[in-house]
């Protein structure tokens, strides 16, 4: 029995030689002690020993049963050995000893070679035979055509499971959500996976691979609504799932993306403190991106001095953190980072050479840009687009707009999205720099250098033409270009309308413009209310001004609060709009009653509002 026992845990554990060894000491050698020789042939793809061993069994006298072929057809699979396993699984048929398992090894082995031709013909074998294929038969299927990218036929199979009323498992779902992961699959493919968790009631927290899989593949298919919904349950049934560093990872990744930095730092804790677990690189990396992100690059290498000595440092957490410097524009700790990443002598690549140049782009030093484009031949990395979009960007800053065009005239004739990115940053430069002749050369040409305006390049356009004073060219291209490129304007585009209407005094079409954000469902922040009640104040339309403040809070009958939580409406602007109410005489019967839904509503009131309120009472 101990023999017998050791001999199983060894070839397990890929230990062939230990469980051959053990079978010549074995006295009174039974079938047991045979399937663990097969599973050790198994272990080294020997075919030809499993079957040796296979008719040793056969020759023995012993009794055979189906778990010792089907150990043998696994060990054919294993070695993508198909013909002997279908030739083996016909004999077994003859000896009546096929069963359901044997047929599901063999789609395994099908799977493991991607032969789905084969393993539709065992499925359709099985049918005949009388035995149905069942979850695990399916789910072999599901996993074949998933892994070569044929959506088409994995959701096939899936609806042939729906319909037969088997049931669909968190290992049916995992496997979808792996391919998502992998693959570039239609936005109708995302959707339709993901819906597979709330029709089939699947809960992610009951098994660590799907609750992995299923935030990865939300994450780099954005799918921000799904994944907040999927932290929330996780937040709430995680039971006593223990989690290993690699999910702690994803999951510190996730809560990063929805700017959840509290709740990053909280698993954190609870990984290295709570649960005493080392972190690895990459979610010292997550953490870091995480801080990085929210503004805290402070925290952020305060956390890689702590970790250092007992995680490897690599070259993707300095450029983090380069990242992070470079968003607060503070380009001496960047310099910093990239001295202490090169003194390490870490790898260097073009990811990090950007994120440096990308620093000093950012406030225009130009001569540290061209030293490290020049640097980065030596270290074997090569500028590409997204290089030259940081040196077109440090000569706008400069305001040397002729040579970033010169940057953008020397990249390959085949345009692509960064193409974009550096024509939008040069036209975004004209407009900074008013260099309207430029802008004209940039726009004259956009069909003909082949270039794919985005909402970004509407949002320059449309500024620009409000800086002129041209609106009706505006309007014109927020017609028009949407339809010729295939796109919808969105809220970014229609508030740099709303605010190039208010430039050129055009209150009517800015207040038109505001309507359409508002049914399309675009955010609308404080300072675009607070400058449509100003404009609406100095033009006498103050009931149109205190209407807006009672959107903007939510006063109104029913209503809600549109500004988002923690902003508040400039409070020269309701200042503004008293006083003016109070040399109409006015104030009394609109300006109080405003105050006091305020009030009512628990909305901050300025002292100075509540003075000029208080004073207008006392008269009264």
């Amino acid at each position: 029995m101990m023999y017998g026992c050791l001999m199983k845990f060894s070839a397990e554990c890929g230990r062939t030689d230990l469980t051959r060894e053990l079978f010549t000491k074995v006295q009174g050698q039974d079938i047991h002690h045979h399937m663990a020789m097969i599973k050790a042939a198994g272990q080294d793809k020997d075919v030809d020993k499993a079957f040796a061993i296979l008719e040793q069994l056969k020759g023995s006298g012993m009794k055979l049963d189906t778990l010792v072929y089907n150990s043998v057809l696994d060990v054919c699979g294993s070695a993508g050995e198909m013909k002997r396993a279908r030739s083996l699984a016909a004999e077994m048929r003859k000896d009546g000893m096929v069963d359901i398992i044997s047929y599901n090894t063999l789609l395994k082995g099908y799977g493991m070679c991607g032969d789905s031709q084969g393993a539709k013909e065992v499925i359709a074998e099985m049918e005949k035979c009388g035995l149905p294929p069942n979850d695990i038969s399916y789910n072999c299927l599901i996993n074949l055509a998933a892994s070569s990218g044929d959506f088409h036929g994995a959701w096939e199979t899936i609806e042939t499971m729906e319909r037969k009323g088997i049931a669909i498992d968190h290992y049916t779902v995992s496997t979808m959500m792996k391919a998502l992961k992998r693959a570039q699959p239609s936005r109708d493919a995302v959707n339709r996976v993901m819906a597979l968790l709330d029709r089939h009631g699947i809960d992610v927290c009951s098994e660590e691979v799907l609750l992995n899989t299923a935030l990865e593949a939300c994450i780099k298919h954005g799918e921000q609504q799904r994944l907040a919904r999927l932290l929330a349950r996780f937040d709430t049934n995680r039971a006593n799932l223990q989690l290993a560093t690699h999910t702690y990872a994803t999951l510190i990744r996730a809560c990063g993306i929805l700017k959840r930095i509290n709740r990053c730092r909280e698993l954190w804790t609870e990984m290295t403190e709570a649960r005493g677990l080392e972190p690895n690189g990459v979610a010292l990396g997550c953490m870091l991106d995480a801080l990085v992100c929210s503004g805290g690059v402070v925290e952020g290498v305060a956390l890689l001095r702590k970790w250092q000595d007992r995680v490897p440092v690599n070259t993707i957490l300095y450029s983090t953190l380069i990242k992070g410097f470079t968003n607060i524009r503070d380009n001496k700790h960047a310099k910093e980072m990239w001295e202490e990443l090169c003194a390490k002598n870490l790898p260097l690549n073009t990811m990090v050479y950007n994120a440096i140049i990308d620093s000093h782009a950012r406030v225009g030093a130009m001569d540290e840009v061209t030293a490290l484009i020049k640097s980065m031949d030596a270290s074997g990395c090569k500028p590409d687009d997204i290089t030259w979009s940081m040196v077109a960007k440090g000569y706008c800053v400069t305001g040397e707009l002729d040579r970033a065009l010169e940057v953008f005239r020397s990249l390959p004739a085949e345009p692509n999205a960064n193409t974009v990115v550096i024509y939008n940053t040069i036209l975004d430069g004209c407009v900074r720099h008013n260099r309207t002749d430029l802008a004209d050369v940039l726009l004259e040409n956009m069909e003909q250098w082949r270039i794919h305006p985005t909402n970004f390049t509407l949002g320059i356009i449309v500024k620009m033409w409000g800086r002129r004073r041209q609106l009706n060219h505006a309007f014109t291209a927020v017609r028009t270009l949407p339809k010729r490129y295939g796109f919808k304007p969105n809220g970014p585009v229609q508030t740099c309308l709303l605010f190039a209407c208010l430039r050129n005094d055009a209150l009517d079409s800015a207040l038109e413009v505001f309507q359409s954000i508002r049914e399309a469902g675009h955010p609308a922040d404080a300072k675009l209310f607070s400058a449509l009640i100003n404009n609406c104040t100095r033009a006498g339309k103050f009931d149109r001004s205190v209407a807006l403040v009672e959107e903007a809070y939510g006063l109104a009958s029913k209503g809600s609060r549109v500004i988002p939580s923690g902003e508040e409406l400039d409070p020269m602007c309701l200042e503004q709009l008293l006083k003016m109410l109070s040399k109409q005489g006015l104030l009394q019967k609109i300006g109080l009653p405003l105050v006091k839904k305020m009030r009512s509503a628990k909305v901050a009131v300025s002292p100075r509002l509540m003075t000029m309120t208080l004073g207008e009472q006392e008269q009264v």
